[in-house]
């Protein structure tokens, strides 16, 4: 008897997750999205501990514009550590409303020794980019 109850408890649940929509759609909160939030996002925790051990800090940024309108960006980024440090840099250009207009650079190694500071920068390829995202993720 017990046996039975079980088995048709088992079948209530298995069906019970066919069940058929519809469903209401999850919003994703861009606000919260730190590629909006920052112009530098530090992509690997291992980087950006907030417990006292982190690796990168990022001393300053800046934009400015060339003369013929196109957008270049500066990251000075400092190795708190004393051994090499190995990252990969990437700078996503957007447009006025925050979207990528497409153009993103390739990764770019970036060789920081002990306890230096390393300036990266780079400058979009034509005037449609107006903000920028700094990407920093460690080099494998």
């Amino acid at each position: 008897m017990i046996k039975q109850i079980l088995i048709l408890i088992g079948i209530v649940f298995i069906f019970q997750g066919c069940a058929a929509g519809p469903y209401k759609p999850v919003r994703y909160d861009v606000k919260q999205d730190l590629e909006r939030q920052s112009n530098v996002v530090i992509l690997d925790k291992a980087l950006d501990n907030q417990f006292g051990s982190r690796r990168v800090t990022i001393v300053g940024e800046k934009s400015d514009f060339t003369e013929d309108g196109r957008i270049k960006v500066l990251c000075e980024i400092r190795n708190m550590k004393k051994d090499l440090l190995r990252l990969q840099v990437q700078t996503v250009f957007k447009d006025e409303a925050d979207f990528s207009i497409e153009q993103d650079t390739p990764w770019e190694l970036v060789l920081i020794p002990g306890f230096a500071t390393k300036t990266y920068s780079t400058t979009a390829l034509n005037v449609k980019a107006k903000k920028y995202t700094i990407r920093i993720r460690e080099a494998k």
